[in-house]
Parts: C-alpha cells; sequence; structure tokens
C-alpha cells in the first residue's frame, strides 16, 4: 500500500504548468509510454517465434525497464518476475548510469548549435 500512496502523492504534486504552455511536450511522455508497449510486445513476439521463453509477468517486468525509474523496476520486477530481478536490476541501474555519456552525442545530432544556445525561462 505503501508504494501506491508514495506514488499518487507524487503525481499530486506534479507541477502541470509547462504541459499548458506548451502541449507539444506531451508527444514526450505519450513517446516513453510507447517504449513500454513496445518492449512488452517484443518480447511476446520473441516467445511467439520460439527464439526465447518468456511469459507475460516476466515480458511486463522486462518492459517497465524503458518507462520507470530503476527503483520501480526493480520492485515491479521483484513482483512481476523475481527470477529475472538481478538482470533487471543490472540493465536499469547501467542504463541510468550510462545517460550523461549517451545523451549529449544524440542532442548534438539532433539540434543545431543554435538551438542548443536557447537560453530557457523558468514558467
Amino acid at each position: 500500500v505503501a508504494p501506491l500512496v508514495i506514488f499518487m502523492g507524487v503525481g499530486a504534486m506534479t507541477d502541470f504548468g509547462p504541459l499548458l504552455a506548451n502541449p507539444r511536450t506531451l508527444l514526450l511522455g505519450a513517446a516513453a509510454q510507447f517504449g513500454i508497449f513496445a518492449t512488452v510486445l517484443g518480447a511476446l513476439t520473441l516467445n511467439y517465434f520460439g527464439l526465447i521463453s518468456f511469459t507475460l509477468p516476466q515480458a511486463a517486468a522486462i518492459g517497465i525497464i524503458g518507462g520507470a525509474d530503476g527503483p520501480t523496476a526493480i520492485y515491479l520486477s521483484g513482483k512481476l518476475a523475481p527470477e529475472l530481478l538481478g538482470a533487471i536490476a543490472v540493465a536499469a541501474y547501467s542504463y541510468m548510469a550510462l545517460v550523461p555519456l549517451i545523451q549529449p552525442p544524440i542532442m548534438k545530432a539532433l539540434t543545431t548549435e543554435t538551438e542548443r544556445k536557447i537560453r530557457m525561462v523558468q514558467l
């Protein structure tokens, strides 16, 4: 019950001002959620073709890595697929640790120098 109360409290504190000021940012959040479903479907497709055997709970535990932080992925994998807990913990925290190395080249590839020099103001 405590994790649910914590997540509800964090959701209640969410500031929707930037989203209301720039509704296009909704697409970023939708893309992240699409990644969860794409990963679950990918794991189930591997099972369907007999390449790797995943159950639905295992596929869900794998899919949550893309849309949640490390502790949430570990908590859910502990509940849904405890046999994958070690691999998911390593994957989730490795992903978070590598973001500072992976993100800058991607940002440079997808934006111009002028766009990177834009100073944002707090709403």
